[in-house]
């Protein structure tokens, strides 16, 4: 049940980034296009900097999940690997514990300001008057699906060190060490036939 859980919360934030990763490329399409209008025809899209600055926040929320299930996040490994594998996996389940709390109180502080945005029915003082409950709403969505894959993560780790599995305690949270970064960057060059030598 609880790899099932994984699996779906990785295809869930798969999405996610995707959906993120293309409102980065449109927000550069439309500043892109802004700045050609100025330059040649002395005109301006109105709001484009408004929306570009909500499609980035929209986007930086929906790629932590897959940041944080890909082990993309950066840990500082200073005197890590010198500790024994419970050292190791209890530093994990440590770091790991922080960075929720962090997390919990971020989203917890998030959802009040959205509530107080959907009771006042607030919008943005531009030309645009957008409501900001969509930006908002969307943004906070990104930290809420954060949260909640830090807690099966979390949950995933300590049920894996009470069971002695101090394998998958390590490939759900634990840090990527330097022979792992190495291997996961030249696996693609090993497979590749046309870096292969020739005879």
């Amino acid at each position: 049940m609880y790899n099932t859980l994984l699996a779906r919360l990785t295809t869930t934030s798969r999405i996610a980034v995707w959906i993120g990763g293309s409102m980065m490329l449109f927000a550069a399409f439309m500043v892109s296009i802004d700045v050609l209008c100025r330059k040649f025809f002395g005109i301006s899209l109105a709001g484009s900097d408004e929306i570009s600055g909500y499609l980035f926040a929209i986007s930086t929320a929906f790629a932590f999940p897959f940041a944080l299930l890909q082990k993309a996040n950066v840990r500082i490994d200073v005197g890590y690997q010198m500790f024994p594998r419970i050292g190791r996996a209890l530093l994990d389940i440590l770091g790991l514990s922080l960075l929720t709390f962090f997390v919990v109180i971020v989203t917890w502080r998030a959802l009040l300001m959205v509530s107080v945005t959907w009771e006042n029915n607030s919008h943005s003082i531009t030309p645009l008057h957008t409501p900001l409950i969509i930006p908002q709403g969307l943004w906070v969505l990104g930290w809420c699906l954060f949260c909640f894959t830090l807690f099966v993560v979390l949950y995933g780790m300590i049920s894996a060190l009470v069971r002695g599995r101090f394998d998958t305690l390590h490939a759900l949270g634990g840090a990527t060490s330097m022979e792992e970064e190495i291997k996961e960057e030249t696996s693609g060059l090993l497979d590749d036939p046309s870096t292969a030598r020739r005879d």
